[in-house]
């Protein structure tokens, strides 16, 4: 998913000196990455980043689709608000137990997700443009 979003030009990359397709460039990026997080978390903790960052996607997703893909692919809209509902159930209820045992862990998840969608704004807005059909592409003068 990664390496399609990047091809997307939905996220940024950078080939940091490395050759290859984005597919191999992305894994590495990914695997940097967990390991970065294992060095500084034990497994219960990445296990609740990724509970958080899971929920908060399923939800965007759904309302995503609820707004605007519904009538093109068919789904029922009470499917997606229920799902909506109980994602937000499930959160609420993680996020207060996790409050209660690990608040660490919960402030982390909170500034990662706001840094995630800062950063995703600030690329969006200065680096592509939205094309009607959903694809971005770099703006004029961008590279």
């Amino acid at each position: 998913m990664l390496a399609t979003l990047t091809e997307m030009k939905m996220i940024p990359h950078s080939h940091f000196g490395m050759s290859g397709p984005i597919r191999a460039l992305t894994l590495v990026y990914t695997v940097v990455l967990a390991s970065f997080l294992a060095v500084f978390f034990d497994l219960s903790r990445i296990a609740s980043l990724g509970a958080f960052f899971y929920l908060i996607m399923d939800i965007l997703i759904h309302w995503g689709v609820f707004c605007s893909l519904r009538h093109d692919i068919g789904a029922r809209g009470w499917v997606l608000i229920t799902a909506i509902i109980l994602d937000v159930c499930v959160l609420g209820a993680f996020g207060g137990i996790k409050l209660q045992s690990d608040t660490l862990i919960v402030i982390i998840a909170a500034v990662a997700i706001a840094a995630v969608f800062g950063f995703q704004r600030i690329y969006l807005d200065r680096w592509t443009d939205m094309r009607p059909n959903g694809h971005a592409v770099n703006k004029p003068g961008k590279s």
